[in-house]
């Protein structure tokens, strides 16, 4: 069966087969990245002035068509439902998406395990393969700049997906001290900080992970770093 992926960690990128399928209009890979992240139907009013909001209704609906049209081309009509007032991304579908992945693993870590207790070894397998998908932030590098109502989407799921991942970081940490792997503890803790190298909180457990680990000097260097920024 044929296989179709939607990459949107880093910049947004179609694959066929695992290999490349090019969308060459930025609208239609927005539309793809806002139907397929979102994950429900949307009103065709409401995508049309979103993504031409310098048009009337009626020439933004005729954009929105078109772009439809061409999307249900790129990716297969069985990937795409879309009626005379609303569009989505068909779940009967064959199209992957990382992103959605991510949060499959998280919410499924999420739901069997308590708050607040460490990950068992299958949980932290899958939060270890939700952590591995998140290769850069949300859509980095794409922009629609006269699109602001997309923008602002874009923005806020960057944001959330960002904190999600700092969150299953310290999951993935805390079970590796739980272990005694410091070493794959510091690693996660590296990734923590450089996520937002403002944090002091992320530069304090990195701290301590080096001195759990018996490495007094790269702690200290640790605690400098923080200190310079």
């Amino acid at each position: 069966m044929t296989s179709l992926d939607l990459y949107l960690f880093g910049n947004p990128r179609l694959e066929r087969d695992k290999r490349a399928l090019k969308v060459r209009r930025r609208k239609s890979v927005a539309l793809l990245a806002y139907l397929a992240v979102t994950g429900r139907p949307h009103n065709r009013d409401a995508l049309a002035t979103m993504l031409w909001p310098e048009h009337d209704q009626s020439g933004a609906r005729a954009n929105l068509r078109r772009e439809l049209s061409r999307l249900k081309r790129a990716i297969g009509g069985e990937n795409l439902e879309a009626d005379r007032t609303q569009a989505r991304i068909s779940p009967e579908g064959n199209l992957w998406n990382d992103v959605v992945t991510f949060r499959t693993y998280l919410q499924e870590a999420q739901e069997h395990e308590p708050a607040g207790e460490p990950l068992c070894e299958a949980c932290a397998e899958t939060v270890a393969q939700a952590v591995a998908l998140y290769r850069d932030d949300f859509m980095a590098g794409f922009t629609l700049p006269d699109c602001p109502e997309f923008d602002e989407w874009q923005f806020f799921e960057a944001e959330g997906l960002r904190q999600s991942l700092a969150g299953a970081l310290q999951l993935l940490i805390d079970r590796h001290v739980a272990e005694g792997t410091f070493d794959r503890a510091i690693e996660y803790g590296r990734r923590w900080v450089a996520l937002d190298s403002l944090h002091e909180p992320a530069h304090r457990h990195l701290m301590k992970l080096y001195a759990w680990a018996g490495q007094q000097a790269a702690a200290l260097r640790q605690y400098e770093e923080c200190v310079r920024l």
